[in-house]
């Protein structure tokens, strides 16, 4: 991709992504190129809203915590155009530290703010499919609260854990089989990635949330919106 080829593979992405790709080389290889172009250009930077849990007074999790997995999911989304800066803390009563039940997570549905993606940090994160297993993280749509969906990572999270929910958030809702990949549960040795059609999800899914206002990237004036879960 140098020189006066440049304009010829961009061409090729722009074709090649909005149909079907045929091969693993080839989607390999879309895949590499088309983040390489988004990589040229300033990124997307997206507000995280963090919310964190508190258990008699004190936070559940340092600040650094957050911190740490922010700064791992800005390395992995790097390559499409997409970064994630904290623009507000806010701390969550202690009632919401540890989810067990559908409501627990449903629950949350009323600290959403529009504008933003809203992240959870709790102590701990039952899995409600199988009683008594723990989670590390979860996308989350509300029952409760239509409209509202957001990410939780509990304390016993890894770095790629955010990384993963956003995923979800941004388009991805299923789980890959590839190792390596950013939506798989089998790590690979180099930095996860997202793959052709897992890009273009992200892409659509962006767009949409940008022009319904339901996130406004960072620097974008506000606008007169609905009021939130929290202010009806």
């Amino acid at each position: 991709m140098r020189g006066v080829r440049r304009p010829v593979v961009i061409a090729a992405i722009a074709t090649i992504t909005v149909g079907t790709v045929g091969t693993v080389g080839t989607v390999g290889t879309v895949a590499w190129c088309s983040a390489a172009v988004h990589a040229q250009a300033a990124p997307t930077q997206l507000p995280l809203l963090v919310h964190t849990a508190q258990v008699a007074g004190r936070a559940v999790a340092p600040a650094e915590f957050i911190a740490d997995r922010i700064a791992r999911a800005n390395q992995i989304y790097a390559p499409y155009g997409v970064a994630f800066v904290a623009t507000g803390q806010r701390k969550l009563a202690d009632e919401h530290a540890r989810l067990v039940t559908r409501e627990d997570r449903d629950a949350l549905g009323g600290e959403v703010e529009r504008g933003v993606i809203d992240c959870f940090v709790v102590e701990s994160l039952g899995d409600v499919d199988e009683p008594g297993r723990v989670r590390r993280g979860v996308h989350w749509h509300s029952r409760t609260h239509p409209g509202a969906h957001f990410v939780i990572v509990s304390v016993i999270a890894g770095l790629d854990v955010l990384a993963h929910e956003l995923g979800h958030f941004l388009g991805n809702p299923g789980h890959s089989e590839t190792p390596g990949n950013l939506m798989s549960y089998q790590r690979g040795e180099e930095q996860p990635f997202l793959d052709a059609v897992q890009i273009g999800r992200l892409q659509r899914a962006l767009r949409g949330y940008l022009r319904r206002g339901e996130v406004r990237a960072v620097g974008t004036p506000r606008v007169a919106a609905a009021p939130t879960a929290r202010q009806r």
